[in-house]
């Protein structure tokens, strides 16, 4: 009787030591922390219908912390786009997401050239 008892408490143990180590490595954080580096969307305006799924995709593969990123998503959005904006506030409930206002300038890299509007 003694040593099923034994054995009971010892498998408990074991467990015990297996969650144990688990929790450790799980909360050990990572060695590439915050470096301020920002990712920005630029959505054209009548792009609604994509941009729910692409905002969902690169959550689903952990783009932002993959780049080593703050965990946010910034995106700059036409204010005038009602349901762009819409989709928007619908995602911020779900997923990190800042909405930037819309910038009169920016870079574009097409062809190993750079176009500045």
């Amino acid at each position: 009787m003694e040593v099923v008892l034994l054995t009971f408490l010892s498998g408990f143990a074991l467990v015990g030591i297996v969650f144990t180590i688990l929790y450790l490595i799980s909360s050990y954080k990572s060695r590439f922390p915050d470096n301020g580096i920002k990712l920005i969307l630029y959505i054209p305006s009548n792009s609604a219908s994509k941009l729910e799924g692409l905002v969902r995709q690169i959550y689903y593969e952990e783009i932002p912390k993959k780049f080593m990123t703050d965990g946010k998503l910034y995106l700059m959005v036409s204010p005038q786009d009602n349901e762009t904006m819409e989709i928007l506030d619908k995602l911020k409930k779900m997923y990190p997401i800042e909405v930037l206002p819309e910038q009169v300038s920016y870079c574009m890299i097409t062809r190993e050239k750079y176009v500045n509007d």
